[in-house]
């Protein structure tokens, strides 16, 4: 299978799952660790204009928009899933969101800030820098972008390449895709019965950069970092829009 196919693949089942666990979403992946995310949101709050709009990108349902409103921000979320943004609709009615892949933004200085929490890790090596800069070209002049970036050890990604091409995948370096065509079809199996928060994961596409990688594709796209660093499996990045 040609590489661009199977990617759309991966990202249709992505889709699908986010959609398939919606309804768990704030019983059982809602309340994971993120200590450290509340703590670099505060930075990234510190260093927001006063009352200026938010986008939230790759929202699922809302966890950390919450924190936006409270400080007093007007939210536009993205996501692709229906059921997210449903579920996102429902506890944060106050907030707007719209159907929308971050892969097809196309906002032009139209928020003061951005952020981007656990979801970049399901965007493709192709697509991540082409990411970073519509978050760039989203941001108003001086807007401020937090993201994270998932973490796995160098030897896991190691294996997980070499699984990939033992079952024929078209892999790159980073990506863990392995185990996402088995654990998708038990999803399936299960109907409407809960999701394990272990089988989910398995059962979506992750990519993860290596930080230089990450570092060079910041500037890039245009972005300069302000703060940085590593806590509840994610690297955080809060960054600026570098003045023209």
């Amino acid at each position: 299978m040609e590489r661009a196919d199977w990617l759309k693949q991966m990202r249709t089942k992505a889709e699908d799952l986010y959609d398939r666990i919606s309804p768990q979403y704030w019983v059982t992946f809602g309340l994971g660790e993120n200590e450290t995310h509340r703590a670099y949101l505060q930075k990234f709050l510190g260093r927001v204009a006063p009352g200026g709009t938010v986008l939230s990108v790759g929202c699922g349902a809302g966890r950390y928009d919450g924190l936006l409103l409270e400080a007093d921000h007007p939210v536009v979320g993205i996501d692709q899933s229906t059921g997210m943004l449903a579920r996102a609709r429902e506890r944060l009615p106050q907030a707007r969101y719209e159907k929308m892949g971050m892969q097809e933004m196309a906002f032009r200085e139209a928020f003061d800030g951005v952020i981007c929490v656990d979801a970049l890790e399901h965007v493709s090596p192709e697509d991540y820098p082409r990411t970073l800069r519509k978050f760039q070209e989203a941001l108003r002049p001086g807007g401020v972008l937090y993201f994270t970036m998932g973490l796995a050890e160098p030897g896991e990604l190691e294996q997980a390449y070499r699984r990939g091409q033992a079952q024929g995948m078209p892999v790159v370096f980073g990506e863990v895709v392995d185990q996402v065509d088995a654990a998708y079809e038990r999803v399936q199996a299960l109907g409407q019965a809960p999701v394990p928060g272990d089988l989910a994961d398995s059962a979506v596409y992750h990519f993860y950069p290596a930080l230089q990688q990450a570092h060079e594709w910041i500037d890039r796209a245009g972005l300069v970092i302000e703060e940085e660093g590593a806590g509840s499996g994610y690297h955080h990045f809060v960054a600026r829009k570098k003045q023209e």
